[in-house]
């Protein structure tokens, strides 16, 4: 095993966001699919930035993940965050949707290569559960404090977490 190895920040953004999803919702599928929709989205959009994205709305006490329908697109809110999902409620950018299994290849096949897939899902589900859910639920406070802090030393900083994976990669 290379201890050198890491995780691309591509691959952070998405398990970060997909279990993001999955505390707010307990929905595993679609928590692949808006980690890989948004992990695509921040690619995009520091590449390009030109991309506009739906508005921002206010988050009202007991709808947190909510869908809703303006100008004819179905769009899922997370909190303050909003993703356009198609008719089969896959969450999409353009006209393609971001399915489970292109979540398993790009993201799962990538991170279990460095180190089990499983017991870096369930670090992540517990650093972000030491967080506010207020954070969880504004796109700015995820980006800046749960995301920008580990997305470079992301094995590192799961490693500090759990003495026992640091001892499996060593």
């Amino acid at each position: 095993m290379n201890r050198k190895a890491r995780i691309g920040r591509f691959q952070v953004m998405a398990i970060l966001q997909a279990a993001r999803y999955y505390l707010l919702t307990g929905d595993i599928e679609r928590a692949k699919s808006f980690g890989l929709n948004r992990a695509i989205f921040y690619a995009w959009a520091k590449r390009y930035g030109k991309y506009r994205p739906p508005p921002e709305r206010r988050i009202e006490p007991g709808k947190e993940v909510v869908k809703v329908k303006e100008d004819d697109r179905d769009i899922v809110y997370v909190g303050n965050e909003g993703a356009y999902i198609s008719e089969r409620g896959w969450f999409i950018i353009g006209d393609k949707e971001q399915l489970p299994q292109d979540y398993d290849r790009q993201v799962v096949a990538k991170i279990s290569s460095i180190v089990p897939y499983e017991e870096v899902w369930k670090e992540v589900l517990e650093y972000l559960k030491s967080f506010p859910k207020s954070y969880l639920l504004d796109q700015q406070k995820f980006y800046e404090k749960v995301y920008k802090p580990i997305r470079d030393e992301f094995l590192e900083a799961i490693r500090k977490k759990r003495k026992g994976l640091e001892e499996f990669l060593h």
